[in-house]
């Protein structure tokens, strides 16, 4: 190993060997240039500076672990003293790094079971991912507590290579290297900071109450996670760019490729933003969430899922609907704060029209006072009274006012309970009949006419 690294060394430590003659060096320059080529001294030195010359010394003197076991042998109280106080400067780093681990795993998780809109899949991910990063960063902290207590013990007895490395570090932290953790340290904390007064002001400027359906749950998250997102990438990117320039790299160099990368994507994603700026301004102005039943571009159903690029709709039959939100000019809501139940009913016209005004009247209040109907109607039902006199019979509209989303429920019930109420109180419920007239004079069962010769008169038809 000695010989090896001997070979490594560089030119200016085999200088003091005799030099070769004139006819070793003939030979050498004829191997290299054939005979009769050039034979100069230069021609034959190639070096390759594999390892510096004073860390080669390094690992050939051994004499580094005589003084650590004289030191233990003499000394011994000063010795195991100084090795502890190595080590518990390390522990010490390591305590820290792994406090302030542990406080970022269990923020992590405690934000990520506030999700509302989250799945139980997808939180699970989440918090396994969580368990992952925090392995690996408890793991750079024991690496950096180590090699604290290392570089320690390696400038005390003057260790080999570690003795170099530690000193490297020192000069650093000497020239300035302490400076910059400190400021770095310093702006994380304070960065870490305004994100926990982000995320508790975007909790308390959208409070989440009950809900009889989960729209008002949804938008509210919704926008906490845009403002949090937003305000976490914009604090973030400037820890970063703060960290690089105290490194030494040219941010401002950083910064304009970065605002011409930014200018080309955004041109070739115009849609993409014209989506995100209307998914924003349709969360921020409450125009529609999940849950809502809505059409959109001749679309109708129920309002799966709404972020700022999207919005999904379940129609009746199952079927999916996604909408681009830069797509959407026009949205009709059927549940909006409240509904509205509109329910015709027709009676014939041979029924008493008072009567059937106050039947109709009676049941709907009934249907209001009804358990398991009551919470579902917000208002007294209007009978509007007579609405039009149809061909077969007299339209009559009753209206109930309801919760959002309860118009069909209680449009069904009502229809139901009325034609049992009619029935029982005799008022007939018309449906499409047909009269035939043969005209006068005329009998269908004795032919065309009634005399020979006779035309017959026209017939016509009558529904009612």
């Amino acid at each position: 190993m000695t010989n090896l690294l001997g070979t490594l060394k560089p030119a200016s430590k085999t200088a003091q060997n005799p030099a070769p003659d004139a006819g070793q060096v003939g030979a050498a320059s004829g191997g290299l240039h054939g005979p009769g080529g050039p034979a100069t001294p230069e021609a034959d030195v190639t070096e390759i500076p594999l390892l510096d010359g004073e860390w080669i010394a390094e690992f050939e003197d051994t004499s580094w672990v005589a003084e650590i076991g004289k030191a233990a042998q003499d000394t011994p109280f000063d010795f195991f003293g100084g090795l502890f106080l190595d080590a518990s400067l390390g522990f010490l780093l390591f305590g820290v790094l792994w406090f302030l681990v542990e406080r970022w795993a269990q923020d992590t998780k405690a934000a990520i079971a506030r999700r509302e809109l989250w799945e139980d899949e997808q939180k699970k991910g989440e918090l396994e991912r969580t368990t992952l990063l925090r392995r690996y960063f408890i793991s750079f902290s024991v690496f950096f507590g180590f090699a604290l207590t290392l570089g320690l013990f390696s400038l005390r007895y003057r260790v080999p290579v570690l003795q170099s490395l530690a000193l490297t570090v020192q000069r650093w932290l000497e020239g300035g290297g302490l400076s910059r953790i400190i400021a770095v340290g310093v702006v994380g904390l304070i960065i870490y900071s305004l994100l926990r007064v982000v995320r508790k002001t975007a909790r308390a400027l959208t409070p989440v109450s009950g809900q009889r359906f989960e729209r008002q749950v949804a938008r509210a998250a919704t926008i906490r996670n845009v403002v949090e997102s937003t305000a976490r990438l914009v604090l973030i990117t400037f820890f970063i760019l703060f960290v690089l320039a105290q490194v030494g790299l040219n941010v401002s160099t950083l910064l304009a490729g970065v605002g011409i990368l930014g200018l080309a994507i955004s041109f070739g994603a115009q849609s993409l933003v014209k989506d995100v700026i209307t998914g924003f301004f349709i969360l921020a102005e409450d125009q529609f969430g999940v849950g809502d039943v809505v059409t959109i571009a001749g679309l109708s159903g129920a309002v799966e899922s709404l972020n700022l690029r999207i919005t999904t709709l379940r129609a009746l039959d199952g079927a999916v609907h996604v909408i681009p939100n830069g797509q959407i000019d026009k949205v009709t809501v059927a549940s909006k704060e409240w509904s509205r139940s509109i329910v015709d009913i027709e009676v014939s016209y041979r029924a008493d029209l008072d009567q059937a005004l106050s039947v109709i009247g009676d049941e709907a209040v009934k249907l209001a006072a009804a358990l398991g109907w009551s919470w579902r109607i917000t208002a007294p039902p209007e009978v509007t009274g007579v609405e039009a006199l149809g061909s077969s019979g007299i339209l009559v509209r009753v209206m109930f006012k309801t919760l959002p989303k309860e118009q069909w429920g209680v449009g069904r019930e009502f229809r139901r309970r009325i034609k049992l109420r009619l029935d029982a109180e005799g008022i007939d419920i018309p449906f499409p009949h047909t009269t035939l007239y043969w005209g006068e004079g005329q009998n269908p069962a004795l032919g065309r006419g009634t005399s020979e010769g006779a035309a017959p008169e026209e017939g016509h038809t009558d529904e009612r």
